[in-house]
């Protein structure tokens, strides 16, 4: 396929928004698994850095607290980890995202462009904060609320990072999109909760074919209902890129 140009974005928006799209999670699934396995190695380094960073982590906190001690540590200081860990991957989740729905579309990626977010880590991380404290909330006061928030708010990251839209318009546009096919996200939520448990009976071992999966159906879905930017090259003559307004 051919680079998306900023109008076929925006009517493939608003296709979405009019419940245009044929959703089928058997569909997505087969594609997205497609996506896994030619694009398997970079997905692995992506996967990669994540267990990376979580290890070095892991082995700071270690390092710095005793075991016992790692159960009664201040709210402030978990807020500060959770922070730590925010900063540090979402950059590189969202790359991830972004990066299989170029795939999707035709582009090619390189290794080094899953660090092409890091430039753009503030707006990511507090959209992630944003999205993590609304969840939490969402959880104590029903569950219900805070399940549904996970799944709405699921494109927010990368209609930031890819569309340059602003914090709140981003989350905004994903709920309403995924409000229109909420029974079918539903279903890919209870799918990949499954398969979360599948991988506590091989030691994790699954997961390195699991998150590569659920990247490329979430890359897979937000080319098929949002579109990428087109790349650098085909908008030379263009100051500006368009955005949908939400």
């Amino acid at each position: 396929m051919s680079d998306s140009s900023p109008t076929e974005n925006e009517n493939k928006i608003q296709r979405a928004l009019d419940g245009k799209y044929a959703f089928s999670v058997k569909d997505v699934l087969s594609r997205s698994n497609n996506l896994v396995k030619k694009h398997y190695s970079l997905l692995l380094s992506g996967c990669g850095i994540v267990f990376l960073i979580c290890a070095i982590l892991i082995f700071i906190l270690v390092s710095q607290y005793p075991l016992d001690a790692l159960a009664e540590i201040s709210q402030g200081q978990q807020f500060m980890i959770n922070l730590a860990v925010i900063f540090l991957l979402t950059p590189i989740t969202t790359a991830m995202t972004v990066l299989m729905a170029e795939a999707e579309e035709g582009r090619s990626a390189t290794f080094s462009e899953l660090l092409r977010y890091v430039p753009a880590v503030l707006p990511l991380a507090l959209a992630q904060l944003l999205m993590s404290i609304l969840t939490q909330l969402g959880m104590w006061l029903l569950v219900l609320p805070g399940l549904y928030l996970l799944v709405a708010t699921s494109f927010t990251l990368p209609l930031i990072a890819d569309k340059k839209l602003p914090i709140t318009r981003a989350l905004v546009l994903s709920c309403k999109v995924v409000n229109c096919y909420l029974p079918s996200f539903a279903l890919l939520f209870v799918i990949f909760v499954a398969l979360g448990f599948i991988a506590l009976f091989t030691l994790g071992l699954a997961l390195f074919w699991i998150m590569p999966f659920y990247y490329a159906t979430l890359g897979l879905l937000y080319s098929d209902l949002f579109g990428t930017q087109p790349a650098p090259a085909t908008v030379s003559n263009t100051k500006d890129e368009s955005t949908f307004d939400a």
